[in-house]
C-alpha cells in the first residue's frame, strides 16, 4: 500500500511538472495580461478611486535618485490630465537575498546611473563620494519627513541631489537615530512593497504591475497612453537594437569574418530568463558588425547555494516576457532546467565548441527551454536539441556523464567576477583601444553605441 502510494505521488508529481511549461504559458500570456489589466481597471471604476502609482525609494540606491528626476518629467505630461495619484515610500534597506554581491551591485549601479544621466540628460550621481551611515540615515528622515505626493517630486529629488553630490558629508558625524514614528513609517514601507510582491527600490508600482527605474517608464507610459487615449508619446522610449530579424544561426555569421581587433564575450547561463535575451541579441549584434560571439557559460545562481526570493524569480519572468515582446524574441512556454538540464546542457558545450557549433548549441537549447517547453533533463527533449544543432546524439549520450565542465564554469564565474560583474546575462566588448564591461541585456545598446564611436 505504502509503494502505491508513493508511485501514485510520483505520478502526480510527473504530470505536474510536464504541465509546468503549459502554465507558465498561460501566465505570460497577452489575454491573461489584458484580462488582469481590465479587471484592476474595473475595479479601480467600481471604487471610484484615481490612478494610483506607488513609488518606491531608497537614498543610497542611485537608480532611485534617477527615476525621481524622470518622474519630475513625467508628472506635468499625465497627473493633470488623469488625475493620478503618486505616493512615495522611502525605505531604508531591501531583503539581504535581493543581491547575491551587494559591495559589486552598488560599484556597477553608480556607474550604470552616470551613463543614465548622461543619455537623458539628468544630474548624475559622483562616484568618489564615500557615504556613512549617519548620512544615509539623515538624508533618510528628510524624505520621511518631506511630503510624499507629485508636488513634492522637487523636494524629493533636492534632498538625493544633496546626498549624491556630497553636501551633506562634510557635516560632524555623529550617531543618528530613527524616531519611534520613523521607524513605525519605515517598517510600513517595507511591509508594503513585500505585500505587494517586489524586493528592489526605483520601482513604481501600478494596477498589480511592476516598473523598475527609467528602462521600464516608456512601459508605464503605454499603458496609460493607452488607457486614457492621450495624444502622447512615451517620453522615455525604449529603443530597439537595430540588428534585423531573429533567424536560424549560422557559425560562420558570427566567426569566420570577424574582425581581429574586435570581441564580444557573453557571460551566460541556460537558466537566466535574460540571458536568454542577451544571447539572442548578442548573435545578432556580432553577425551585423562581424564580431567574433565568445560565450562563457556559469552556473545558475541556485546551483551555486545562493537563494533567489520568490517575488525576484516572478519579476523577472513577467518582465522578460514584455522585453521579449518588444524585441519580438519568443519566449513563455517555459521548462525549468534547473539541475540535471543544466549539466546536461554543459556537459555537452565542449564537444559542441569542438565542432565550431557552441553558440548554435546554446542558442538551440535557450530557445527550447524558455520558449517551447521542451525537457531538456530528459533523453527525448535533450536529443531535439543536439540533433537541431546538427551534432551527433549517440555520441553526445556518451558525454552526459562527465563532470569536467564543472572546472571551466567556475572558471568563467571567477573571470567575470574579476571584470567587477557578478550576475548573467554580462558583456564584454573589446577592442584594440578599449574594453567595456556591462551587466544586462539592457546594456547591448550601449556596446552598440561605443562600436559606432570607433
Amino acid at each position: 500500500m505504502l509503494k502505491l502510494t508513493f508511485k501514485g505521488q510520483s505520478i502526480i508529481m510527473s504530470v505536474k511538472t510536464s504541465l509546468m511549461p503549459y502554465l507558465a504559458l498561460c501566465l505570460s500570456s497577452n489575454a491573461l495580461l489584458n484580462c488582469k489589466r481590465y479587471l484592476f481597471e474595473f475595479k479601480r471604476k467600481l471604487l471610484r478611486q484615481p490612478h494610483s502609482l506607488k513609488v518606491f525609494i531608497k537614498i543610497d540606491d542611485p537608480y532611485s535618485y534617477i527615476l525621481l528626476q524622470a518622474l519630475a518629467h513625467f508628472i506635468p505630461r499625465y497627473v493633470p490630465s488623469m488625475s493620478l495619484n503618486i505616493v512615495f515610500y522611502p525605505l531604508i534597506s531591501v531583503p539581504e537575498n535581493a543581491f547575491p554581491e551587494p559591495i559589486l551591485w552598488q560599484k556597477n549601479a553608480v556607474s550604470d546611473c552616470q551613463y543614465l544621466a548622461k543619455l537623458y540628460c539628468f544630474d548624475s550621481v559622483n562616484s568618489d563620494i564615500e557615504h556613512h551611515q549617519s548620512d544615509k540615515v539623515a538624508a533618510t528622515k528628510a524624505l520621511l519627513a518631506c511630503g510624499s505626493t507629485a508636488a513634492d517630486i522637487h523636494h524629493l529629488v533636492k534632498i538625493f541631489a544633496d546626498f549624491w553630490q556630497g553636501k551633506n558629508c562634510h557635516q560632524p558625524k555623529t550617531t543618528l537615530q530613527f524616531s519611534p514614528q520613523e521607524k513605525t513609517s519605515l517598517s510600513r514601507n517595507s511591509d508594503l512593497i513585500q505585500k505587494l510582491g517586489h524586493y528592489q527600490t526605483a520601482t513604481i508600482h501600478y494596477a498589480g504591475e511592476w516598473y523598475w527605474g527609467v528602462d521600464r517608464l516608456a512601459y508605464l507610459e503605454q499603458r496609460l497612453i493607452s488607457l486614457y487615449k492621450l495624444p502622447l508619446q512615451p517620453t522615455f522610449t525604449k529603443t530597439r537594437l537595430k540588428l534585423g530579424a531573429t533567424s536560424t544561426l549560422k557559425q560562420a555569421d558570427i566567426s569566420s569574418h570577424g574582425q581581429h581587433n574586435k570581441s564580444l564575450t557573453l557571460y551566460f547561463s541556460i537558466r537566466s530568463p535574460y540571458s536568454h535575451l542577451g544571447l539572442e541579441q548578442a548573435v545578432l549584434l556580432a553577425r551585423k558588425y562581424h564580431i567574433p560571439l565568445i560565450v562563457k557559460p556559469v552556473l545558475p545562481m541556485v546551483m551555486r547555494g545562493l537563494a533567489v526570493p520568490h517575488a525576484k524569480k516572478m519579476y523577472i519572468f513577467h518582465d522578460t516576457k514584455r522585453e521579449a515582446r518588444r524585441l519580438n524574441i519568443n519566449y513563455g512556454k517555459v521548462a525549468d532546467p534547473l539541475g540535471l538540464g543544466v549539466e546536461r546542457c554543459y556537459a555537452l558545450f565542449e564537444y559542441a565548441e569542438a565542432q565550431g557549433k557552441g553558440t548554435e548549441y546554446l542558442l538551440n537549447y535557450s530557445r527550447a527551454v524558455n520558449s517551447e517547453g521542451l525537457h531538456s533533463d530528459t533523453d527525448r527533449g535533450l536529443k531535439v536539441i543536439v540533433e537541431r544543432s546538427g551534432l551527433d546524439w549517440a555520441h553526445a549520450q556518451s558525454l552526459l556523464k562527465q563532470t569536467s565542465w564543472r572546472q571551466w564554469a567556475q572558471h568563467n564565474l571567477d573571470e567575470m567576477m574579476q571584470l567587477g560583474l557578478w550576475g548573467v546575462p554580462s558583456f564584454c566588448y573589446q577592442d584594440s583601444k578599449q574594453q567595456l564591461n556591462v551587466w544586462g541585456q539592457d546594456r547591448l545598446q550601449k556596446i552598440v553605441q561605443t562600436i559606432h564611436l570607433t
